[in-house]
Order: C-alpha cells, then sequence, then structure tokens
C-alpha cells in the first residue's frame, strides 16, 4: 500500500473531535483516510470524535455513542500496516453504522472487516497479529 507522506488530510474536517497526544495517531489516521479517499469523499461528512489514551483489554473500541478510542501505546507493537487496519477496521464500524447497534456482533465485526479490506488494507495480517 504506498501513500504519498506530502499529501495531508484535514482531520478537523474529518471528525466532530480529536482528543490526539502523539503524532503518531495523527499520522495513522491521515495514512488511513488518504487510502480511504481513493473509494469516498472523506470530507462528506463526519466520523465520530477520536479519543487517544490506554484502553484496558483493547486496542481499539468504538462506543454506543459512536466515540472511536485509540491505544496508540498497544498500536505501537504492530508494522504500521497492521495499525492502519486497526484504524481503518474502526473507521468501518462507524460508517457501517455499528455503533447504532447494541452489544458485540461477529456479523458487525465481519462486515467492517470486508469493508475495511475493500478500502484496501491488509485485515488477513491484522487478524493474524491478534
Amino acid at each position: 500500500m504506498e501513500i504519498k507522506t506530502d499529501e495531508k488530510i484535514d482531520l478537523t474536517r474529518v471528525f466532530l473531535e480529536l482528543d490526539i497526544e502523539t503524532d503518531y495517531l495523527r499520522g495513522l489516521l491521515e495514512n488511513v483516510l488518504l487510502v480511504i479517499s481513493r473509494f469516498m469523499d472523506v470530507y462528506e461528512g463526519f466520523f465520530g470524535p477520536v479519543h487517544e489514551g490506554r484502553i484496558f483489554n483493547e486496542i481499539a473500541v468504538i462506543s454506543e455513542t459512536g466515540e472511536l478510542y485509540f491505544d496508540s501505546y498497544k498500536m505501537r507493537r504492530f508494522d504500521d500496516e497492521v495499525a492502519m487496519a486497526i484504524v481503518a477496521h474502526e473507521l468501518a464500524h462507524y460508517y457501517l453504522g455499528h455503533h447504532k447497534k447494541s452489544g458485540w456482533d461477529a456479523n458487525n465485526e465481519k462486515e467492517a472487516d470486508q469493508l475495511a479490506e475493500k478500502w484496501g488494507f491488509n485485515i488477513e495480517k491484522l487478524r493474524r497479529c491478534l
């Protein structure tokens, strides 16, 4: 997956709110959105708020209210391809409206994987690493 690093995405136009502490997560989000922008206009609408911090027993999650949480400390254990797949998977959940449904659902996981894979992310490698 080739990404031109000189291209930038204005994250404040894509997410309702940003609570990001590190350039690492900011860079991952920008790169993922550059890839996704090949399939859709990322400025069409907003994704929910993004928060960075420690998450108990998870790497990334989406809340019932559509807030995206990423534990960049845990994400750094993986190579960038896997970390970007994690971000893409969570954005796919939001895009598909899974946060509006109650409880965990295996079908939602499969749908999010399929969309992230359609966008061009290596979900097979992600699943092998988890």
